[in-house]
């Protein structure tokens, strides 16, 4: 069985979550016999109701990271959501804990995605350095504009590859991102 690690933050965008639960489960559903794909939900609180998204949606992760250490070896990729900074988000990325697991995952050369502003949170970390990546296209390119200060090689496209790395750019995106997730797995 492969595995998925979804990490979850509060202001996490659940436009962003939904489609790796939904693809991964359908595909489970229909292509079992092929191998299980499981997506594991983890975070570092097990209350993301208030603060996940505008609709106060109750989230429980499977795994809390603050209880529970992540082996690497059981996972093929990390994905991570974009979310709303005004609702927390980006305060688990300033974590060391979540810094070392993803580069646990850059090291071992395991696929790494970053949804919408998740490519925020993944240059902030320093994984975007030199790398060509995406990340939310509002009109003024605020978003955009701190993926090249934090050292990524920005373009203006709906999804970025570069190695081990793929960047998409809005929470539309997500689905065809999952898609590919998908393909790189099976």
């Amino acid at each position: 069985m492969k595995k998925i690690l979804l990490l979850i933050s509060n202001g996490s965008e659940i436009l962003e979550i939904a489609p790796f639960i939904d693809v991964f489960g359908w595909y489970n559903v229909i292509f079992k016999k092929y191998g299980e794909i499981k997506v594991v939900t983890a975070s570092f609180t097990d209350n993301l109701s208030s603060k996940i998204s505008f609709s106060g949606m109750k989230i429980i992760p499977e795994i809390d990271l603050n209880k529970e250490k992540i082996n690497i070896e059981d996972y093929s990729a990390i994905v991570i959501p974009g979310g709303f900074g005004k609702y927390g988000y980006f305060d688990d990325f300033l974590r060391e804990e979540v810094r070392d697991l993803i580069f646990k995952f850059l090291q071992r050369k395991k696929l790494i995605l970053g949804i919408c502003t998740g490519a925020i949170a993944l240059g902030r970390l320093g994984i975007l350095n030199n790398k060509k990546a995406t990340t939310y296209l509002s009109e003024n390119k605020r978003y955009f504009n701190q993926l090249n200060k934090y050292g990524a090689n920005g373009v203006l496209e709906e999804i970025a590859e570069d190695n081990n790395i793929i960047t998409s750019s809005n929470p539309k995106s997500a689905i065809k991102l999952a898609f590919l997730l998908l393909e790189k797995l099976t």
